[in-house]
């Protein structure tokens, strides 16, 4: 005997196919941002670190600028280029939360800011 199908199981159903349309749609599947390693790269400091750590910031706020050349992403490495892109793509992801993705933008931020002091901390 076939159960029948509940509303919660169309709407599942029917958000797969949306999610489906629109990943053959962008050309690309978006993978989620490794947390960990973004961390860990931003906390070693040096060029990819604060790379990656400002498009973090600048994913997050919609209204801060990334001040680095695109181009000069050719010189990170396999990992960074690949956090690159799921920075690129962080609100893309199903599921994605804010207030995972605040906490994130908030400890990058103190970490570039210790790094660099010129940096204010409390600015977005």
């Amino acid at each position: 005997m076939t159960r029948q199908k509940t509303a919660n199981d169309r709407f599942a159903d029917r958000l797969d196919s949306i999610l489906a349309q629109q990943a053959k749609d962008r050309g690309l599947t978006p993978m989620p941002l490794e947390l960990d390693a973004l961390l860990r790269r931003v906390r070693d400091g040096g060029w990819s670190g604060e790379y990656l750590g400002e498009a973090l910031l600048s994913a997050y706020w919609t209204d801060r600028p990334f001040n680095f050349s695109l181009g000069k992403m050719h010189r990170l490495d396999a990992e960074g280029f690949r956090l690159f892109h799921q920075i690129l793509h962080i609100r893309m992801i199903p599921n994605w939360r804010d207030d995972v993705l605040w906490e994130l933008a908030q400890e990058i931020k103190t970490l570039l800011a210790k790094e660099n002091p010129h940096v204010s901390s409390t600015s977005k």
